[in-house]
């Protein structure tokens, strides 16, 4: 969990500026949740943090709704539409049936009106009250002629997937809970990424808390933060590359993958130097593949001390940086 976006989440969490998550449902959105889109640029990056979060034991999840959507395309809009149960024709009128008692002619009831009142169209007797009595809705294929009471329903969902009503997908919605065994957790996510970087300011560099940086590939990189250069030389590393970037990880241990993401994005950006900062452990293939690829790992378990450790590696780096270019 060492994206950015998580760490605030989980720093929001813990300050107790957010405890539940509750879904809001409507017809436009689906399901949303309102409270993380100060966190969060799409419903897709939320729900993608939910599940992330469930599976870490952070969050438990709790059914409080429900919907459906397509199979197909997961979309949840959808429209009803009835056809005939028996050639599937959607060409259907709708009307009230009624019977001629004497005749037993039955035939939707516009059959009978006319100029002269109720006619039977069968034997054409006129047809006074109690002559006829009304049956229930009834409605009739304008291609197979079938009469039926109830037609069938299908859906269709706005990508064009035609769909029978027992075909639909059932989806759960949940709302979401902190797990009271999973709060030491959230001391992890402590680091406070703003204060670091404004104190970074205070030394004249150009730095940014849950920055991104844009690759050579084209990529926007999600960096804890990025400090660009010397704020008084225009803020920018060589090349308009950032000088630093960090990860700061809010999960238990720093794992092998976990270096070689951050290692791939920097290498992207073109920084100049790499930090990973931890108060958890940290596994010995991460240590190695950390010294290999030229990342440095900062490691404290006070906050405080870490947060003082980060910002000396940085400065270091930074005046290693300009004396490379002197």
């Amino acid at each position: 969990m060492s994206n950015p976006r998580y760490q605030a989440l989980l720093k929001a969490m813990k300050d107790g500026k957010l405890d539940a998550l509750e879904p809001v449902v409507s017809f436009e959105a689906g399901v949303e949740y309102p409270k993380l889109r100060d966190f969060f640029d799409s419903t897709s990056e939320a729900k993608e943090a939910l599940d992330e979060l469930v599976n870490a034991g952070v969050l438990v999840p709790e059914v409080v709704d429900n919907v459906m959507a397509c199979p197909h395309c997961r979309t949840h809009k959808l429209m009803v539409r009835a056809v005939c149960p028996a050639c599937n024709s959607s060409k259907l009128s709708e009307g009230v049936m009624v019977e001629h008692v004497q005749c037993g002619h039955v035939d939707f009831e516009e059959k009978f009106r006319s100029e002269l009142g109720m006619i039977c169209p069968r034997c054409g007797k006129p047809l006074g009250e109690g002559d006829y009595r009304v049956l229930s809705k009834l409605y009739r294929c304008l291609d197979c002629k079938r009469v039926f009471s109830e037609p069938r329903m299908e859906y269709l969902c706005n990508n064009g997937h035609r769909l029978g009503g027992g075909s639909l997908a059932f989806e759960s919605v949940y709302a979401y809970k902190l797990s009271p065994e999973k709060r030491a957790l959230l001391e992890y996510a402590t680091l406070d990424v703003e204060e670091l970087v404004r104190s970074l300011r205070e030394e004249g560099l150009a730095a940014e808390a849950r920055a991104v940086a844009v690759g050579r590939s084209g990529v926007a990189h999600d960096f804890s933060f990025v400090v660009w250069g010397d704020a008084r030389a225009g803020g920018k590393g060589e090349n308009g590359s950032p000088m630093v970037v960090g990860s700061v990880h809010t999960s238990e241990r720093v794992t092998a993958p976990d270096v070689l993401v951050l290692y791939a994005k920097a290498f992207d950006v073109g920084a100049q130097a790499k930090l990973i900062a931890t108060r958890g452990a940290v596994d010995e293939e991460a240590r190695g593949l950390a010294k290999v690829y030229g990342i440095e790992i900062v490691e404290s378990r006070n906050p405080k001390e870490l947060a003082e450790k980060v910002k000396e590696r940085v400065l270091k780096a930074i005046r290693q940086g300009n004396a490379s270019r002197a």
